[in-house]
């Protein structure tokens, strides 16, 4: 399952990152991590960008990086 894939109210483990994505590089670089946990916190009126969060931080992800993140329900 991917993230861009994930719905509101779950939580989920990544499981594995593209890190050839410049936006999944920076991701990684603020401590986004294979088995970080990882929840979807709000989705824009149209469904992108979506916010996620992690490491107790909210970040705003387009779909089309976020399909670079593999993650798994918890």
């Amino acid at each position: 399952m991917r993230l861009n894939e994930i719905k509101k109210g779950g939580l989920f483990r990544v499981k594995n990152l593209d890190c050839c994505n410049d936006c999944v590089s920076r991701l990684m670089s603020m401590g986004l991590l294979p088995e970080q946990e990882i929840r979807l916190v709000h989705e824009a009126p149209l469904g992108d960008p979506i916010a996620v969060e992690f490491n107790d931080c909210q970040i705003s992800v387009r779909l089309e990086d976020a399909a670079h993140v593999e993650v798994e329900p918890i």
